[in-house]
């Protein structure tokens, strides 16, 4: 299941990435509180599995029970993320701009 999750997580950034090309910043949508929660999370969920940092071996596997505590600390449902999660496959721009905030988000961790 975890591993099924980290396939999802990498398949919506793979296409992100594909649809995004040539998209600039300045025409991104604003991000609302529930999108905001799910850059939190994704943020969290990159520092915590290893997947931020720059080393290949440091990556851990993250439990179903660490998963679901950081989906409560960012009150988020498995069903509510799969629903975000193909929101934003359908709308690239709103992706970008999610994906921009888990960037500031990570960057705000190291200070």
């Amino acid at each position: 299941m975890i591993r099924a999750f980290r396939i999802y997580i990498c398949t919506v950034a793979v296409v992100f990435l594909f649809f995004a090309q040539g998209c600039g910043e300045n025409d991104l949508p604003a991000l609302n509180n529930t999108d905001k929660r799910f850059a939190a999370f994704y943020a969290d969920y990159l520092m915590l599995s290893g997947v931020a940092v720059d080393e290949v071996d440091s990556v851990a596997v993250m439990g179903v029970r660490e998963l679901d505590s950081l989906f409560a600390v960012h009150a988020l449902t498995r069903k509510a993320f799969n629903e975000r999660a193909d929101r934003y496959r359908r709308e690239p721009k709103l992706w970008k701009a999610v994906l921009l905030e888990v960037r500031n988000n990570l960057e705000q961790s190291d200070d």
